[in-house]
């Protein structure tokens, strides 16, 4: 954000360039920035979290929320910059304005987080500490998940993944499969703490059954230990590839 801001302060635009010497307008347009860092940054964690627990799109999730962001980021900017954009039409000229810096919030935390996973699964920084456990390829498990006790006394080894059928949930396990009346949503709830991610609207796999990836067209198929073949969504695979379940393509 401070890059950004020397970038502003240096251009001087909304006639700002003649209203005081660059490291002021560079200090003023930080101020400014981080305003709408400030605001916007808390709402895409808090929508990423909404998404994840409705079973939503997060990636539309997050734009759709980001976008309404711009009006309380407007009325701020209108109150506390009047000078810096006098020459913007009042509070209708500040939403596209608003909407650009929120935006680009968006996509800086986006091009970190990307480059906080690529220096992680190199080994130089540790993993995220706040990625979401079901996408977290590091995160392993302390014990058995609460799902594991619905299951029989003769369900054999750890649960590889989860299939939706109908109304029901096929737990598959190294031994074998059971079935379970609950949702799939449910079933994935009570996996917390075990790495793993949903692969397809019926599918959610554990990372560590992971076995071989191999392209399908333009998506995946995932092959698991025991020869299991689970699909992969195509609009699913670059948030895989981002959380590292699948190879960058």
């Amino acid at each position: 954000m401070l890059l950004l801001a020397g970038i502003i302060g240096f251009m001087g635009p909304f006639g700002t360039y003649m209203r005081d010497g660059l490291p002021g307008r560079i200090g003023h347009w930080w101020l400014l920035l981080m305003g709408a860092y400030i605001l916007v940054r808390p709402a895409i964690w808090l929508l990423r979290r909404l998404a994840r627990r409705i079973d939503l799109s997060v990636s539309i999730t997050v734009f759709s929320g980001v976008s309404l962001c711009v009006v309380p980021l407007a009325f701020l900017w209108r109150n506390v910059g009047r000078t810096a954009f006098r020459d913007l039409d009042g509070f209708t000229g500040l939403l596209p304005f608003s909407f650009l810096c929120a935006l680009t919030v968006l996509v800086v935390t986006h091009w970190a987080e990307q480059t906080d996973r690529r220096l992680a699964q190199r080994g130089i920084l540790p993993p995220p500490i706040d990625a979401p456990p079901a996408e977290d390829a590091a995160a392993t498990s302390s014990g058995d998940p609460a799902l594991r006790h619905r299951l029989s006394a003769g369900f054999a080894g750890p649960i590889l993944a989860l299939q939706s059928e109908d109304h029901y949930v096929r737990v598959h396990g190294a031994g074998g499969s059971e079935l379970l009346l609950m949702r799939l949503r449910d079933a994935i709830a009570e996996m917390e703490g075990v790495a793993g991610a949903q692969v397809h609207r019926s599918w959610w796999i554990a990372h560590r059954a992971i076995l071989r990836c191999d392209p399908a067209g333009r998506s995946w198929l995932i092959t698991l230990d025991g020869g299991l073949s689970v699909p992969v969504a195509r609009d699913s695979v670059a948030r895989l590839q981002r959380a590292g379940f699948l190879p960058a393509s």
